[in-house]
């Protein structure tokens, strides 16, 4: 079973704002004291955009409003290092009656500056923690008509991951103080307590904290990997298991007798699972696939032209079409970059074949005599992008089909036209964001899928109505 920490909410605040909040025993965070963390994957950028209520004074009255709060955060940290969220923004668009309402009466022209502070939810299943965060509101005119946007900047103070998992940040409702500038004798920037709107996503982005590996660690860690479970296999006591969520697989392989490139519609990963081992560090990922049909166009013996449907089906490929995925993480102690082993045991099923446009039936079980091993690696985070591949000189074997025809005996036609060795494999991983800007030019990095310019993003793109 995974482990879970005991209950515990901490309030920091006051803390927080002393600046002598420190990384101590048993807390999920902490700021400033901890050690400079190691080299890690390159940061990600995250965003997310909550609607909120504001009770401005009269005659203004409560306003909706929507803040869009972006960072960038580290792809992950280990535990007993500090964490430093960077670029942190709070952007929102104030009604112009609202704005004009701190300018002095009958002012139709005047700049508005102040601070917007916020706390930072930080949690860990049901762990949870408050870190404090005040923006500033540079002086900003007023444009000659319509509202007026706000960008308010700022540092949040530095945070010391102590529990091992995926440690999730949510925004709250801002509070606002603003002014005119130059402020009236008068006036004070009075704030304006916000409330978040219900039943909306609040998460700005995830963190993935490993454990910190302890100098003189060493024989324990050996006797750990001498017992060390197969990738595919459950959690056990010393493993702590996130599950992954809104993963995209897309897939795309070469079939080089064919000089064919085969590219699915994508994919998802199912019931996966980040599984880290509490003792050693390791981690390894396991969940459920099924590859999508692919079309493929190429010319039989380099001038009969074909099409055909081609799948990655899984071994009892009769019963099932569920393909279990597992792999192996490791990390590079030099760059801190993680890469994603892993090995596939398919068959590969061909149907709807066409030669020279007329149909050629070749039944419901044309598919290789035996299985398809792909060997795959490369580049991987869990909670971000994976791009790996079968070994780009050794590739994978297409092995001969069997059963294709239906009254005549296809098998050496297929075999002779596909089957043989340095066909390549490559999978691409997207661990979506979830974005709730109904622009979708405005969501972060990973939570559209595939990059734009990628053959994915293009043919996505093609597939798109005018």
């Amino acid at each position: 079973m995974p482990r879970r920490v005991r209950p515990r909410t901490l309030t920091l605040s006051a803390l927080a704002g002393a600046g002598l909040l420190s990384a101590v025993s048993g807390a999920l965070t902490g700021v400033g004291s901890a050690a400079p963390a190691p080299a890690v994957p390159p940061d990600t950028k995250a965003a997310t955009s909550v609607s909120v209520t504001c009770p401005f004074p009269d005659p203004a009255g409560a306003r909706a409003l929507t803040v869009e709060t972006a960072a960038t955060l580290p792809a992950q940290a280990r535990t007993g290092t500090s964490l430093a969220l960077g670029a942190f923004s709070a952007k929102l668009t104030l009604p112009r009656d609202v704005a004009l309402s701190y300018l002095p009466a009958g002012a139709t022209a005047g700049s508005l500056a102040g601070e917007v502070k916020l706390d930072l939810n930080v949690h860990q299943d049901d762990r949870a923690d408050k870190v404090p965060v005040t923006l500033t509101v540079p002086a900003t005119p007023l444009p000659e008509t319509g509202d007026v946007t706000l960008a308010a900047t700022g540092t949040v103070p530095e945070i010391a991951l102590n529990t091992v998992g995926a440690v999730t940040f949510d925004v709250t409702a801002p509070s606002l103080a603003l002014a005119a500038v130059p402020a009236p004798a008068e006036q004070a920037a009075k704030p304006v307590a916000c409330a978040l709107d219900p039943e909306q996503q609040t998460t700005l982005g995830k963190v993935l904290v490993l454990p910190k590996v302890t100098p003189g660690a060493k024989a324990q860690q050996q006797a750990a990997a001498a017992a060390e479970p197969a990738p595919g296999d459950p959690p056990t006591e010393d493993e702590f298991a996130v599950p992954l969520s809104l993963v995209t697989i897309q897939t795309k392989s070469t079939v080089r007798k064919l000089g064919a490139t085969v590219t699915a519609d994508p994919a998802f990963l199912f019931n996966g699972l980040f599984i880290l081992n509490l003792v050693d560090g390791s981690s390894r990922v396991t969940g459920s696939t099924t590859f999508n049909p692919a079309t493929a166009t190429f010319l039989g013996f380099g001038f009969v032209p074909v099409t055909a449907t081609v799948e990655f089906l899984p071994v009892d490929w009769r019963n099932s079409k569920i393909i279990e995925f597992a792999g192996k993480i490791t990390t590079d102690p030099d760059t801190g970059a993680t890469f994603l082993n892993t090995t596939l045991q398919v068959m590969a099923r061909l149907s709807n074949a066409k030669v020279n446009g007329v149909p050629l039936d070749l039944g419901p079980g044309c598919v290789t005599k035996k299985t398809v091993t792909l060997t795959l690696n490369g580049p991987y985070e869990a909670f971000g992008v994976g791009h790996i591949r079968t070994d780009p000189e050794k590739g994978f074997e297409l092995p001969e089909f069997t059963g294709c025809g239906a009254g005549q005996d296809l098998n050496p036609l297929l075999s002779g036209m596909g089957s043989g060795t340095g066909n390549q494999a490559f999978v691409d991983t997207y661990n979506l964001i979830v974005c709730t800007d109904p622009d979708h030019t405005q969501c972060p990095d990973g939570s559209t899928g595939p990059p734009q310019g990628s053959a994915a993003a293009k043919k996505a793109a093609a597939r798109k109505p005018n």
